[in-house]
Protein backbone atom coordinates (compact mmCIF):
# COMPACT_ATOMS: atom_id res chain seq x y z
CA UNK A 1 0.00 0.00 0.00
CA UNK A 2 2.59 2.59 1.22
CA UNK A 3 4.54 2.04 -2.72
CA UNK A 4 1.01 3.61 -4.20
CA UNK A 5 1.74 6.84 -2.99
CA UNK A 6 -1.84 7.93 -4.83
CA UNK A 7 -3.51 5.44 -3.21
CA UNK A 8 -2.07 6.56 0.24
CA UNK A 9 -3.03 9.88 0.06
CA UNK A 10 -6.35 9.13 -0.69
CA UNK A 11 -6.53 6.29 1.95
CA UNK A 12 -5.07 9.14 4.29
CA UNK A 13 -6.89 12.41 3.31
CA UNK A 14 -10.83 10.02 3.59
CA UNK A 15 -9.77 9.32 6.88
CA UNK A 16 -8.12 12.94 8.47
CA UNK A 17 -11.91 13.61 6.45
CA UNK A 18 -13.94 11.31 8.72
CA UNK A 19 -12.20 12.04 11.69
CA UNK A 20 -11.36 15.76 11.36
CA UNK A 21 -13.22 16.89 8.68
CA UNK A 22 -9.78 18.43 7.12
CA UNK A 23 -7.15 17.35 5.64
CA UNK A 24 -2.85 17.57 6.16
CA UNK A 25 -3.25 19.32 2.92
CA UNK A 26 -5.63 22.05 3.89
CA UNK A 27 -4.69 22.33 8.11
CA UNK A 28 -1.16 21.85 9.46
CA UNK A 29 -0.40 18.66 10.96
CA UNK A 30 0.23 20.66 14.60
CA UNK A 31 -3.44 21.98 13.84
CA UNK A 32 -5.00 18.83 12.91
CA UNK A 33 -6.78 17.87 15.86
CA UNK A 34 -7.64 21.24 17.08
CA UNK A 35 -11.23 21.35 16.51
CA UNK A 36 -11.90 17.93 17.34
CA UNK A 37 -9.81 16.90 20.66
CA UNK A 38 -11.75 17.06 24.26
CA UNK A 39 -10.92 20.40 25.60
CA UNK A 40 -11.55 21.30 29.06
CA UNK A 41 -9.40 24.20 31.25
CA UNK A 42 -9.92 27.43 32.89
CA UNK A 43 -10.86 29.18 29.63
CA UNK A 44 -12.72 26.39 27.41
CA UNK A 45 -14.40 23.21 27.20
CA UNK A 46 -14.80 21.29 23.96
CA UNK A 47 -16.26 17.94 23.20
CA UNK A 48 -14.20 15.93 21.55
CA UNK A 49 -11.65 12.81 21.32
CA UNK A 50 -9.41 12.02 23.77
CA UNK A 51 -7.82 8.83 22.39
CA UNK A 52 -7.35 7.23 18.89
CA UNK A 53 -5.74 4.40 18.03
CA UNK A 54 -5.75 2.08 15.07
CA UNK A 55 -5.05 -1.80 14.12
CA UNK A 56 -4.35 -3.20 10.62
CA UNK A 57 -6.05 -6.48 10.29
CA UNK A 58 -5.30 -6.67 6.57
CA UNK A 59 -2.48 -4.88 4.28
CA UNK A 60 -2.13 -7.20 0.87
CA UNK A 61 -1.79 -5.95 -2.98
CA UNK A 62 -5.86 -5.76 -3.29
CA UNK A 63 -7.33 -5.00 0.03
CA UNK A 64 -6.16 -2.75 3.54
CA UNK A 65 -8.83 -2.95 6.72
CA UNK A 66 -8.10 -0.68 9.42
CA UNK A 67 -10.17 -1.08 13.08
CA UNK A 68 -9.81 3.05 15.11
CA UNK A 69 -10.49 2.63 18.73
CA UNK A 70 -12.17 6.11 19.60
CA UNK A 71 -12.23 7.13 22.95
CA UNK A 72 -14.24 10.54 23.44
CA UNK A 73 -15.63 12.95 26.13
CA UNK A 74 -19.14 15.08 25.54
CA UNK A 75 -21.81 14.75 27.83
CA UNK A 76 -20.19 11.56 29.35
CA UNK A 77 -17.01 9.50 28.16
CA UNK A 78 -17.46 7.44 24.81
CA UNK A 79 -15.80 4.57 23.36
CA UNK A 80 -16.01 2.79 20.00
CA UNK A 81 -14.59 1.33 17.04
CA UNK A 82 -14.71 2.41 13.58
CA UNK A 83 -14.10 0.19 10.68
CA UNK A 84 -12.48 0.73 6.78
CA UNK A 85 -12.04 -1.53 4.19
CA UNK A 86 -10.05 0.14 1.24
CA UNK A 87 -9.18 -0.93 -2.32
CA UNK A 88 -5.40 -0.71 -2.20
CA UNK A 89 -4.56 0.02 -5.70
CA UNK A 90 -7.35 3.14 -5.75
CA UNK A 91 -7.61 4.08 -2.42
CA UNK A 92 -11.51 3.99 -2.06
CA UNK A 93 -13.55 2.32 0.75
CA UNK A 94 -14.95 -0.86 -0.42
CA UNK A 95 -18.77 -1.35 -0.36
CA UNK A 96 -21.14 -4.14 -0.84
CA UNK A 97 -21.74 -2.61 -4.20
CA UNK A 98 -17.98 -3.24 -5.06
CA UNK A 99 -17.64 -7.39 -4.35
CA UNK A 100 -21.24 -8.54 -4.19
CA UNK A 101 -23.51 -9.02 -7.00
CA UNK A 102 -26.86 -7.08 -6.90
CA UNK A 103 -28.91 -10.39 -6.50
CA UNK A 104 -26.30 -11.40 -3.47
CA UNK A 105 -26.69 -8.02 -1.56
CA UNK A 106 -30.44 -8.98 -1.70
CA UNK A 107 -29.75 -12.68 -0.44
CA UNK A 108 -27.47 -11.16 2.22
CA UNK A 109 -29.67 -8.41 3.42
CA UNK A 110 -32.25 -10.78 4.30
CA UNK A 111 -29.53 -13.40 5.76
CA UNK A 112 -28.09 -10.08 8.49
CA UNK A 113 -32.23 -9.34 9.10
CA UNK A 114 -32.80 -13.37 10.18
CA UNK A 115 -29.34 -13.88 11.78
CA UNK A 116 -29.91 -10.67 14.05
CA UNK A 117 -33.56 -11.17 14.48
CA UNK A 118 -32.50 -15.05 16.38
CA UNK A 119 -30.19 -13.17 18.31
CA UNK A 120 -32.06 -10.36 19.42
CA UNK A 121 -35.00 -12.82 20.84
CA UNK A 122 -31.98 -14.89 22.82
CA UNK A 123 -31.12 -11.47 24.50
CA UNK A 124 -34.58 -10.65 25.08
CA UNK A 125 -34.99 -14.08 26.31
CA UNK A 126 -32.16 -13.43 29.05
CA UNK A 127 -33.04 -10.00 29.78
CA UNK A 128 -36.32 -11.62 31.09
CA UNK A 129 -34.35 -14.18 32.66
CA UNK A 130 -31.95 -11.75 34.63
CA UNK A 131 -33.82 -9.29 35.65
CA UNK A 132 -37.59 -9.83 34.88
CA UNK A 133 -38.75 -6.28 36.88
CA UNK A 134 -36.89 -3.69 34.97
CA UNK A 135 -37.23 -5.86 31.59
CA UNK A 136 -41.43 -5.83 32.41
CA UNK A 137 -41.32 -2.29 32.88
CA UNK A 138 -39.52 -1.75 29.69
CA UNK A 139 -40.96 -4.74 27.57
CA UNK A 140 -42.52 -2.67 24.70
CA UNK A 141 -39.93 -0.16 24.32
CA UNK A 142 -37.42 -2.53 24.37
CA UNK A 143 -39.10 -4.58 21.60
CA UNK A 144 -39.81 -1.78 19.50
CA UNK A 145 -36.50 -0.10 19.65
CA UNK A 146 -34.83 -3.64 18.50
CA UNK A 147 -37.45 -3.92 16.10
CA UNK A 148 -37.11 -0.77 14.34
CA UNK A 149 -32.99 -1.11 14.72
CA UNK A 150 -33.46 -4.54 12.69
CA UNK A 151 -35.45 -3.08 10.26
CA UNK A 152 -32.73 -2.68 7.94
CA UNK A 153 -29.27 -4.62 7.41
CA UNK A 154 -27.22 -1.92 7.02
CA UNK A 155 -24.98 -3.76 4.47
CA UNK A 156 -22.83 -0.90 3.80
CA UNK A 157 -21.44 -1.58 7.50
CA UNK A 158 -19.41 -4.36 6.36
CA UNK A 159 -15.59 -4.62 7.03
CA UNK A 160 -13.24 -7.06 5.40
CA UNK A 161 -10.61 -9.00 7.70
CA UNK A 162 -8.61 -12.05 6.58
CA UNK A 163 -11.12 -14.86 5.58
CA UNK A 164 -14.18 -13.50 7.44
CA UNK A 165 -16.41 -10.67 6.12
CA UNK A 166 -18.03 -8.83 9.04
CA UNK A 167 -21.69 -6.65 8.82
CA UNK A 168 -20.83 -4.58 12.30
CA UNK A 169 -23.75 -2.83 13.86
CA UNK A 170 -24.17 0.45 15.65
CA UNK A 171 -25.77 0.44 19.00
CA UNK A 172 -30.04 0.60 19.19
CA UNK A 173 -30.50 2.23 22.15
CA UNK A 174 -29.56 5.84 23.30
CA UNK A 175 -27.12 5.87 26.02
CA UNK A 176 -28.79 5.93 28.99
CA UNK A 177 -30.68 2.62 27.81
CA UNK A 178 -27.59 1.28 27.23
CA UNK A 179 -28.02 -2.34 29.37
CA UNK A 180 -30.67 -3.48 27.13
CA UNK A 181 -27.96 -3.29 24.33
CA UNK A 182 -27.02 -6.40 22.59
CA UNK A 183 -24.08 -7.39 20.50
CA UNK A 184 -25.81 -7.63 16.59
CA UNK A 185 -22.50 -7.99 14.68
CA UNK A 186 -22.60 -10.65 11.93
CA UNK A 187 -20.33 -12.32 10.39
CA UNK A 188 -19.49 -14.72 7.94
CA UNK A 189 -16.72 -16.82 5.84
CA UNK A 190 -15.30 -16.01 2.77
CA UNK A 191 -16.91 -19.29 1.71
CA UNK A 192 -20.41 -18.85 2.64
CA UNK A 193 -20.29 -15.41 0.67
CA UNK A 194 -18.36 -17.23 -2.39
CA UNK A 195 -21.58 -17.53 -4.49
CA UNK A 196 -22.93 -14.00 -3.71
CA UNK A 197 -19.32 -12.31 -4.83
CA UNK A 198 -19.03 -10.22 -8.47
CA UNK A 199 -16.27 -11.22 -10.42
CA UNK A 200 -14.26 -8.11 -8.90
CA UNK A 201 -15.15 -9.66 -5.50
CA UNK A 202 -14.17 -13.32 -6.27
CA UNK A 203 -10.91 -11.94 -7.65
CA UNK A 204 -10.11 -9.40 -4.70
CA UNK A 205 -10.98 -12.36 -1.69
CA UNK A 206 -9.93 -15.62 -3.50
CA UNK A 207 -6.69 -14.02 -5.21
CA UNK A 208 -3.89 -15.09 -3.34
Amino acid sequence: MSENKTAAKSVNDLLQMDFFETTTSKTPENKLFDKSRFISDDSIIQTGYTSISYKIELNNPGMLSIIFEVEGMGAYPTYYQRYFSFNSKKGTILTPDNIFTPEGINAIQKIVIEKRSDEIKKWIQELKVNNEATYAEDSSFITERFAKCNSEAHESNMFIEKGKILFYKDDCFPHAWGPYEANLDIEFTYKELEKYLSGFGKSLLFTK
